[in-house]
């Protein structure tokens, strides 16, 4: 590749054991794996934007300031997906043709051909590199403060896409997603609280549950805190063209006072 599939951002000794990971915010596809997806240019700017986290680097910066370090994967999860498991039976979305590596889209069609070769190629290039380097930034974290919150932070569309596993058409402002042993319940409830304090509909584990856990530490280093935190795109942006909504910055405040807040009271 070209250029890194990611960049760290924030304090190399960190100011707060917290780091902020941002998968899918990037819409850059390197012309070596455009030339693999069978989309045409018009097809494949619309499953970008359906599926791109749309300006959350952005959106999620602010907490920069407060300390937080920033992990921000800079390819677009058409090139590989982080945040899937590696094992295609652990990983719900497989079935939809959407594990590490995509071959189907939003409406099933699809996207490349599915190759085992180009799969395990993928994983050894990106995959496995990216997933070491956040786990050793989270390994610091660890060393200077004893513990590590992982802020998982994403967007979702107003309306269910029609390959997401929940269709109900009735979602909210914010949804916290949670882990059973990597989410402590009283971080959750802060940070709905929180949320709510400001004005926003937030629900738990709905439209999407879970929370992404560094792979070195999942279900055996409780030191490891995480929480999911995914905004409505139709707060912050217009979706049928991903441009700005006027009121960016005062959402991207809210997020601010709301996240800082939260983490403060755990």
């Amino acid at each position: 590749m070209p250029a890194p599939a990611f960049e760290v951002i924030g304090p190399r000794s960190p100011h707060v054991p917290v780091v902020a990971h941002l998968p899918h915010a990037s819409t850059r596809i390197p012309a070596p794996i455009r030339a693999e997806i069978l989309l045409s240019d018009a097809e494949l700017a619309n499953e970008l934007l359906r599926l791109t986290d749309w300006h959350t680097d952005d959106l999620f910066a602010v907490l920069g300031k407060h300390g937080i370090t920033s992990f921000i994967n800079r390819l677009s999860r058409l090139v590989f997906d982080p945040e899937r498991f590696l094992d295609d039976a652990l990983e719900p979305m497989a079935a939809q043709g959407q594990g590490v590596v995509y071959w189907r889209g939003t409406d099933g069609q699809l996207l490349r051909e599915p190759n085992p070769l180009l799969r395990e190629q993928r994983v050894a290039e990106l995959y496995r590199p990216y997933h070491a380097a956040l786990d050793a930034l989270v390994a610091e974290v660890l060393e200077v403060f004893g513990r590590c919150t992982v802020l998982d932070c994403h967007s979702f569309p107003s309306l269910p896409l029609p390959s997401e596993l929940d269709q109900a058409p009735d979602r909210p402002d914010i949804c916290i997603g949670t882990d059973a042993i990597h989410t402590p319940p009283a971080l959750a409830d802060a940070l709905t609280q929180a949320f709510e304090a400001e004005g926003f509909r937030v629900k738990r584990d709905s439209p999407f549950a879970g929370t992404f856990v560094p792979s070195g530490f999942y279900g055996r280093e409780r030191r490891v805190r995480s929480v999911m935190v995914e905004v409505r795109r139709g707060l912050y942006m217009d979706e049928a063209t991903a441009e700005r909504r006027p009121d960016f910055r005062d959402i991207s405040a809210a997020i601010e006072r709301a996240v800082t807040f939260g983490l403060a009271l755990t």
